[in-house]
């Protein structure tokens, strides 16, 4: 009988200890000679052993110890948990690089002549660059990825081929913070084709979190080393809002978790309104990082968690180690290539420059004296002139760019390798290799470097002249995500600003992307994993254990459930930071479906693509004028009518995230949700009774009138007449469609409180409607007509404001009965179009005077 009491006390003791070791609390246990009826009764189950490596099933273990370390992560709250940045976001749902599926193979314009590379190259070539092994070539034909429905758009899908080269949209391409908090510049308030092209695309901007809203206040800091997580450190600050209007003063509680596992490197920068916390009387520190660790990344194993020290030198290596993947200094690679060469040998050897090369070097920077240069050196010598006289610098945006050119470093007459160059620009990410004309096609197989990972290809025409172009091309290595700006059709430039700021624009955008290759990003995650480990280490408390009495109370008493928690309420109001949502969008660029996680915050709208989590979609929330739901899917308008159609994946069946997203988009923009109306006439020659303009804005109805009985007012938006989107159509195709036919069903977005129309861009005669893509000076945007919201106050002030007069303020103000029709198989729970159906009356000779200074065309 001892035996069997023997192995009940061994399985019981082994069970204790590994619950209590989940928890984080060390104990020792000493237990003999009780008998089986009292061990069973004091661990509330059978005798059977469970090894300390072997996750338990049964209810006493934390709920991050039943999460299968194989799924997919996710945030567990996604429409609770604010994300300040694409990072972040990819981060909570598991996007990006797997450094698992790292080799080692060679990189760089190595990996060309690797016996073990299959990868013949893209094909593409032209009389300045060839086709490469394991490199992607960029000649100025490459597609634009375009999700949204507009002009751009409207000419049909691409080819599957394109696809690998395509370049983004460079409102997509600049994504980046999500939520402003330190005056970040969020874009303008033009539409996107008013913006600049020439983006630098940000790198882990969000890396300045801590600094703004941590550093120099009260936070506190735990970090620990989970068994399958790795080092972990968590920093968490509490934030009071700021009360508006008659809203009570709420506050948030912020933070950071950087993990560095073995699969991928997470930070997760995210905020958490207090609401959402339990009504739990005990607020200590512990406690509370507890709870909002649950919400946040319940994966992480808080037992593990220490406090840490309370020092400065703890925040200032926090801070090092947060802004260290931001880069403002590079330096880059010049190669002088002569007509009839095209060897990397060839290149280093020519000993001095011609004069269409010194013209090519004083155009993109300026020559420095290096002795006694004070500023970025970029590795070279300031002080005995061993690595040459001069070279070409640049500033460039706060970026300093300091660049290794190859006839201004020494030359060694005796080495054909010309080792005292090579070590220099064979180091260096980008190369820029000029050519005269009449030099042979480069290929980077003739370069031997494991770092030279993207060659820009310049070419001179009439150089020295007041004629002078320059030809692009762009070389890539396949592990080096695309980047922008992209090369225009025909890759010509003159000489010119345009071509200064586009040059040094790709010149760091390529540096940034070769970052983010696999093999510089595993580099990246190993030192960060290093710091993380040292953090854990060296800069923690003791740990705070429980009670004795508390302790045993729980291992006498056997388990102990742990309280479930309700699912909290979104608060979709007081978040500024990006909720989440997983969509399915249509790429119309493909004509394809794509799977994403949307982000929306009350400064941006971001979609992040699924697995990679590379932005492929953003737009600033003012530019959203509206939204439908419909058969299809959500459409949602912006700019100037373009639309975009998407669908929220829901595991339950309902619309309960549809419903949460609509009320975002109430909440966060300007727009309002469109509705449908159906316009009839007797005759195709009675009058539909308004004026448009070409983006689909109604300047003028006529009272009494088909369209004023129909509810449309002035300051409306048509965004679609029959299904098709009014940003794909010119003018002249709206008035052949309104005038042929006798029935017509539009689709309408209310105006604002003020009667003034919805828009995604300030400028009421933007140029972009008619396609035309330029930049306006301030001066320029001041001297533009007048605006609408103005016209419209000089109309009131004019013909005065009696109700007979003044066009309704919004679609629901109405003074006769309508017919509401639901489409069949709505369900009554969602939000669906009304649809409006109007005969037309015999038409009254009143009509509305125009405004003065107006901007539209009447459909008669």
């Amino acid at each position: 009988m001892m035996e069997p009491a023997g192995d009940a006390c061994c399985g019981a003791t082994a069970r204790a200890l590994d619950m209590f070791n989940r928890r984080g609390s060390v104990i020792a246990v000493v237990i003999g000679g009780n008998p089986p009826d009292l061990m069973s009764s004091c661990t509330g189950s059978s005798s059977s052993v469970i090894p300390s490596d072997h996750p338990s099933n049964n209810s006493d273990i934390d709920t991050h110890c039943q999460v299968d370390p194989q799924s997919d992560w996710r945030p567990p709250y996604p429409r609770l948990i604010a994300f300040h940045d694409c990072l972040s976001l990819a981060s909570a749902w598991s996007l990006g690089l797997n450094p698992s599926l790292i080799d080692d193979r060679p990189t760089g314009a190595s990996q060309a002549q690797s016996p073990c590379e299959d990868d013949s190259g893209d094909g593409k070539s032209n009389e300045m660059l060839a086709s490469c092994p394991a490199f992607r070539n960029e000649l100025g034909s490459e597609p634009t990825r375009r999700l949204a429905l507009s002009r751009h758009t409207n000419d049909g899908p691409l080819e599957v081929h394109e696809c690998e080269s395509w370049m983004r949209e460079h409102t997509a391409a600049e994504a980046g913070i999500l939520e402003d908090v330190s005056n970040v510049y969020l874009g303008g308030r033009l539409c996107a084709a008013r913006q600049p092209k020439n983006v630098i695309e940000p790198q882990d901007i969000g890396s300045y979190y801590y600094r703004h809203c941590f550093a120099g206040r009260a936070h506190v800091e735990y970090f620990g080393v989970d068994d399958e997580l790795g080092p972990i450190a968590v920093s968490m600050v509490r934030e009071a809002t700021e009360k508006k209007g008659d809203r009570q003063s709420a506050a948030i509680y912020r933070l950071i978790i950087r993990i560095s596992d073995l699969e991928k490197l997470r930070t997760m920068r995210v905020a958490v309104p207090e609401e959402a916390l339990s009504d739990s009387a005990d607020r200590s520190t512990r406690p509370l990082m507890r709870e909002l660790m649950e919400m946040v990344c319940p994966r992480v194993s808080f037992g593990c968690m220490r406090p840490a020290l309370q020092s400065p030198r703890v925040e200032e290596l926090l801070m090092k180690m947060d802004e260290q993947p931001i880069y403002t200094r590079y330096k880059v690679g010049i190669m002088f290539c002569r007509a009839g060469q095209s060897t990397e040998e060839h290149m280093y050897n020519n000993e001095h420059s011609s004069a269409a090369f010194d013209e090519f070097l004083d155009f993109i920077g300026q020559r420095v004296r290096l002795k006694g240069w004070d500023q970025y050196k970029g590795g070279l010598d300031t002080r005995g002139d061993t690595t040459g006289t001069h070279s070409i610098y640049c500033e460039y945006q706060a970026h300093e760019v300091m660049f290794h050119v190859s006839t201004l470093l020494p030359f060694t007459p005796s080495n054909r390798q010309q080792l005292s160059r090579k070590r220099h620009i064979g180091n260096d990410m980008v190369t820029v290799v000029f050519q005269e004309p009449g030099a042979l096609p480069f290929s980077p197989i003739a370069v031997r470097s494991h770092f030279q990972h993207v060659f820009i290809i310049v070419r001179v025409h009439n150089a020295c002249t007041d004629n002078v172009s320059y030809s692009v091309a762009v070389s890539r290595s396949k592990e080096v995500p695309p980047f922008g700006p992209p090369l225009p059709k025909g890759a010509t430039f003159s000489k010119c600003a345009d071509f200064h700021d586009w040059l040094l624009t790709k010149i760091i955008n390529a540096e940034n992307a070769v970052h983010r290759s696999k093999k510089f990003a595993t580099m990246a995650a190993r030192t960060r994993r290093e710091a993380l480990r040292d953090l854990a280490e060296n800069y923690v408390g003791t740990h705070q254990n429980e009670g004795p009495s508390r302790i045993a109370s729980r291992f006498l008493g056997g388990s102990v459930k742990r309280r479930e928690r309700q699912n909290p309420k979104p608060f979709l109001a007081n978040t500024r930071g990006a909720l989440s949502w997983l969509v399915d969008v249509h790429d119309h660029s493909t004509n394809q479906r794509v799977s994403c996680v949307l982000g929306l915050s009350q400064d941006a709208l971001v979609l992040l693509e699924r697995p990679s989590g590379v932005p492929i979609f953003c737009t600033p929330t003012h530019s959203i004028i509206g939204w439908a739901n419909t058969d299809m899917g959500l459409k949602i308008y912006y700019d100037h009518g373009d639309m975009l159609l998407l669908r929220c994946c829901t595991e339950t069946g309902t619309d309960v995230e549809l419903n949460l997203l609509l009320q975002r988009l109430q909440a966060v923009t300007r727009g309002d949700e469109a509705k449908e109306v159906v316009l009839r006439r007797a005759r195709l020659s009675d009058s539909w009774g308004f004026h448009v303009q070409d983006e689909g804005v109604v300047t003028d109805v006529e009272m009494y009138q088909t369209a004023w009985k129909a509810s449309l007012r002035q300051g409306s938006r048509i965004v679609e007449i029959e299904s098709l989107t009014v940003a794909t159509l010119s003018f002249d195709k709206i008035s052949e469609m309104l005038s042929e036919r006798d029935a017509v069903r539009l689709l309408l977005i209310s105006p604002a409180n003020d009667g003034s129309p919805r828009r995604g861009c300030e400028d009421p005669h933007c140029p972009a409607v008619k396609g035309v893509e330029q930049m306006l000076t301030p001066d320029a945007f001041a001297r533009q007509p007048i605006s609408y919201q103005e016209m419209f106050r000089m109309r009131n002030r004019e013909y005065g404001t009696s109700p007979a007069n003044s066009p309704a303020g919004s679609l629901e103000d109405r003074s006769f009965n309508f017919t509401v029709k639901r489409t069949d198989g709505m369900r009554a729970n969602s939000t669906w179009y009304r649809s409006f159906e109007i005969f037309a009356q015999p038409p009254l000779q009143f009509l509305v005077p125009a405004p003065p200074r107006a901007a539209h065309r009447a459909l008669l």
